[in-house]
């Protein structure tokens, strides 16, 4: 039988604003992001969350001694870049949630969707064998288009 998990119905308007949502997210943030080249990244140091109370003391205390620090760090940039690692952390949470599910939804419609395909498959195979009119027709159309890779004769030497 036929598995159906998932069913994804959203109305012209529900994509409208999805669509919106989409383009105000490339329209605003993108142009103020930063995209590095893959070298680039393994270069950098990482900042994961055990970092962030650290760089969060760090500014605090750069703050209280500024005077000393004036010839070595610019505390108000890197202010700015605390700040941006909160922000960027917490929209990159809800982003990558969302992108999460609709990479797990999918899979699952995939699944479902490609499971069903070979059980149509199967049966119009099936019925072809029982002579049911346009069934052969049906799965010669489907064979050509069935992903698997075609098996090459072995060659007897």
């Amino acid at each position: 039988m036929q598995e159906n998990r998932i069913e994804l119905n959203i109305t012209d308007e529900e994509q409208a604003q999805v669509n919106e949502a989409i383009n105000v997210l490339e329209q605003v943030l993108l142009p103020k992001l930063y995209v590095l080249e893959k070298d680039e990244k393994a270069d950098l140091l990482h900042m994961g969350d055990k970092s962030v109370a650290f760089v969060d003391k760090s500014l605090e205390i750069a703050r209280q001694d500024e005077a000393l620090l004036d010839a070595f760090v610019d505390v108000s940039a890197m202010a700015v870049d605390v700040g941006a690692v909160s922000l960027l952390r917490s929209l990159s949470y809800k982003v990558e949630r969302i992108a999460s599910a609709l990479e797990d939804s999918k899979a699952l419609a995939g699944h479902e969707a490609y499971s069903t395909s070979l059980m149509v498959y199967s049966l119009m195979k099936n019925a072809a064998k029982m002579g049911h009119p346009g069934a052969k027709e049906k799965v010669a159309e489907l064979k050509q288009r069935f992903p698997r890779g075609r098996k090459k004769a072995a060659s007897v030497n």
